[in-house]
């Protein structure tokens, strides 16, 4: 399940989606971007809970359930992408990385 906060939403009104989220059975993974922050929820079963005890709640803009099975790596949670600067080298920015390790 994906929770995305309103812009501007306060630390409590996040700290109290959080909890509700912890509550109901999620590990709840943050990522708070320029404007918004987007909550992720693990290994609860977010199809059986309706997701409009979270869309009424304060500071909330969207509730959704994620159905691919890598949450934390789908364009909903993080849909800016991620970018890894490592030494002179960017991996996830506009060029193709190739690396190899030792077989």
């Amino acid at each position: 399940m994906v929770v995305v906060m309103q812009a501007g939403a306060t630390e409590q009104q996040i700290q109290t989606v959080i909890d509700r989220m912890v509550e109901t059975g999620f590990d709840v993974h943050r990522s708070t971007g320029v404007t918004h922050t987007v909550l992720g929820g693990v290994g609860g079963k977010s199809d059986e809970i309706d997701l409009a005890i979270f869309e009424v709640m304060e500071g909330v803009k969207e509730a959704h359930r994620i159905g691919s099975p890598y949450k934390l790596a789908s364009r909903s949670f993080r849909p800016g992408g991620t970018v890894v600067q490592v030494g002179d080298v960017e991996i996830g920015g506009s060029r193709v990385v190739v690396m190899a390790g030792p077989c």
